[in-house]
């Protein structure tokens, strides 16, 4: 009798050992799997053409802040800067803008924005080191309120940075 358990449970013990064996090997291999790298953003632009304003004297300007802590600005029409220029920032505030961008849920957004009046056009573009996304509206009661809120971000930012004009 003693023979017999001693069997048992040398046989319950092997069959546990196989058992975790055969587990460690087909274990699900999401836990295997190395994490995707996130992407980081490179440059943030907004090009503004055109607003509301009853006299229509709203900025017409292009402006792009890079990750290295260069910009460059374009103005067109209806502001001191008129011409292309040159600047360098602070990158604590690229990160800022960085942060707004997701804090807004800018990659989360449509690419198609409502239809409505066409009473001014902004567009965002936002590259990162996977992709890029663009996204336009053509007035502000259509913009959802999270890229309203980055693009006042971006406009702030490009009246905070000492320009200099590119020759």
């Amino acid at each position: 009798m003693l023979c017999t358990i001693t069997c048992r449970a040398i046989a319950s013990i092997l069959a546990f050992l196989v058992g975790c064996a055969v587990f460690e090997i087909a274990r699900p291999t999401d836990e295997l799997r190395l994490p995707e790298p996130k992407s980081q953003i490179l440059s943030i632009s907004m090009q503004r053409r055109g607003c509301s304003d009853a006299e229509q004297k709203c900025p017409v300007f292009d402006v792009t802040f890079r990750s290295d802590g260069t910009c460059e600005f374009i103005g067109y029409a209806n502001d001191e800067f008129i011409g292309k220029y040159e600047g360098e920032y602070n990158l604590e505030d690229f990160a800022y803008l960085a942060d707004q961008v997701n804090k807004q849920g800018f990659f989360e957004l449509p690419l198609e924005m409502p239809e409505g009046p066409l009473e001014e056009t902004v567009a965002v573009e936002v590259i990162t080191t996977n992709s890029a996304k663009r996204l336009t509206t053509q007035n502000w009661a259509g913009t959802p309120s999270g890229l309203r809120a980055l693009q006042a971000v971006i406009e702030q930012q490009t009246y905070e940075v000492e320009w200099e004009e590119h020759p």
